[in-house]
């Protein structure tokens, strides 16, 4: 007489346990919001105790420190599209044709600088030729 056994046969024991594996794996190595938003912190927190900022050392920590609270809270964008678009529209401000076309290509312009540079600065440069 055939007992039912409790354990699998090997092949399907084996497929179980290789996936098993892999799904451990795969979730070992997807950090987690809260890890990535702690290692974003640390980054920053080296930042301000190398004096690599512009305010102050407890401006610097307080502003990682909410930075960090966002993050966990899921609060943090990236603005992508929405803020080229914003950009653009802000150059509707000009009445003249020519000077929101202008506008227009100065904000998707290449920018350099950074925060802790002062800002963004973008530049154009424009050639008239004056008619002899």
């Amino acid at each position: 007489m055939k007992r039912p056994g409790f354990l699998p046969s090997a092949p399907l024991s084996l497929a179980l346990a290789s996936a098993l594996f892999t799904a451990s794996t795969l979730a070992m190595a997807q950090p987690s919001p809260a890890a990535d938003a702690h290692a974003r912190y640390e980054q920053e927190r080296q930042k301000c105790m190398t004096n690599n900022t512009q305010d102050s050392l407890a401006t610097c920590l307080r502003e990682a420190g909410a930075a960090q609270d966002a993050a966990r809270k899921g609060q943090l964008s990236n603005p992508g599209p929405q803020a080229a678009d914003n950009a653009t529209q802000r150059c509707s401000a000009f009445q003249n044709a020519d000077e929101q076309a202008e506008c227009v290509r100065r904000v998707n312009a290449p920018a350099s600088g950074s925060v802790s540079e002062g800002g963004v600065l973008r530049e154009s440069v424009t050639t008239t030729v004056v008619p002899q």
